[in-house]
């Protein structure tokens, strides 16, 4: 591969670092076909933080056609804040931070869901919430990039980039 060709990829990935198989392995593409950026809980971190403005970069120069944040139910930070809202003791500062992004869509999710019903058991209300969470949170994601970047909302009103959210 030539290193000094210019990067094209027509979809910009965000995921959980905490995915055990490689993204484009999952989505059956070659290295470089997609831009992954791997972070904890699959969020792009707040308006003007490292994730958000590389996102943001990622989108100007390269003008992909899809983003697509990815979570799984699987994620240890979904599952984290679902622990402090339940109450859990406050966990460190630097960790609250990540929490703290990931907490809307987890306390959506215990109120959406419910109480069990006779039919559920708790571990399946639990299972059920925590999947409920990880798609709120890759939703509630994609809401903050439209609501904080006007980069990403002009590239999808202008160039007509699609946003996906996406759970595995």
């Amino acid at each position: 591969a030539n290193m000094n060709a210019p990067s094209r990829a027509d979809i910009i990935l965000v995921g959980s670092s905490t995915m055990r198989v490689p993204y484009e392995q999952v989505f059956d593409s070659k290295p470089g076909e997609m831009f992954v950026q791997q972070c904890m809980g699959a969020i792009a971190g707040h308006a003007g933080g490292g994730l958000f403005v590389s996102l943001e970069f990622a989108v100007a120069r390269f003008s992909p056609k899809v983003l697509v944040v990815v979570g799984h139910t699987g994620d240890e930070v979904v599952r984290a804040a679902l622990q402090q809202v339940s109450g859990d003791k406050l966990p460190s500062k630097s960790l609250r931070h990540v929490l703290d992004q990931v907490v809307p869509s987890c306390m959506k999710a215990i109120r959406d869901a419910g109480s069990a019903s006779v039919l559920e058991t708790t571990g399946g209300r639990k299972l059920k919430v925590q999947r409920m969470a990880t798609e709120l949170n890759a939703l509630y994601t994609i809401e903050q990039l439209l609501i904080h970047s006007s980069i990403i909302r002009d590239a999808v009103k202008k160039r007509g980039l699609e946003l996906y959210a996406a759970v595995l």
